[in-house]
């Protein structure tokens, strides 16, 4: 991971966030103690595809978004990294010694707790606590992008546009995303959601603006979202 910052802060809140390790082995609260605290601001790059893995990282504060970028150059995220989670892909190089596939970025200031490789590697074979919540992390963590790539193989994207603008609107029914953003979003081209935002736009349910999504009819967005046609 680049660019990392160490903070001088030392009231590391981490057991909170992760209850099983800070109530573990003595081995794996030990790894804990002696791992780094670091910070990243807003918008700065993680890690990109192919660069290597150095470190296991558990997230404190923030948000990442870990997504990948087609032949095409058409952006999809694939996940998101929040406070109390480790990184699907960062857990399965750092175990395989292979390089990143993927990019992540921050898009929040970030505060996380950095174990380097050859920390973990101990790790792995004398704390039990630590080997366990990383294996049973990463099938959790697993299982979580799988559900996401089916649901942008499977699910109609007249669904999933509508899930996501009620997932995502204000207190006002507005909803500050470009076209393009939503669609990196959503794993498609900018030009399906800008063809599905004037259908719906023409149907009455959205009014659209620069940069926004109104929502005009919640009870109909709604009963688009959860329909099985």
């Amino acid at each position: 991971i680049h660019q990392w910052c160490i903070m001088k802060n030392e009231n590391i809140d981490w057991r909170d966030l992760f209850p099983i390790l800070g109530s573990g082995d003595q081995q794996t609260q030990s790894v804990l103690e002696s791992a780094r605290v670091v910070t990243m601001s807003a918008d700065q790059s993680v890690f990109r595809a192919g660069s290597p893995c150095e470190n296991y990282v558990l997230l404190l504060e923030g948000s990442v978004r870990v997504q990948v970028i087609g032949e095409n150059g058409r952006e999809a995220v694939l996940y998101r990294v929040l406070p109390g989670q480790s990184c699907v892909l960062t857990t399965c190089c750092i175990l395989s010694g292979d390089d990143y596939p993927a990019e992540g970025f921050t898009e929040s200031p970030v505060r996380a707790l950095v174990v380097t490789k050859r920390a973990f590697d101990g790790a792995l074979e004398s704390a039990p606590v630590f080997r366990r919540f990383v294996f049973g992390n990463l099938g959790g963590r697993i299982a979580d992008v799988i559900a996401r790539m089916e649901e942008v193989t499977f699910r109609p994207i007249e669904r999933r546009l509508a899930a996501f603008l009620l997932s995502r609107t204000d207190d006002a029914g507005a909803i500050q995303a470009t076209h393009q953003e939503i669609a990196v979003e959503l794993g498609t081209a900018r030009e399906v959601i800008s063809r599905h935002l004037k259908r719906l736009e023409s149907s009455g349910l959205v009014e659209l603006g620069r940069s926004t999504v109104q929502v005009r009819r919640f009870g109909d967005l709604r009963r688009l979202a959860d329909t099985s046609l």
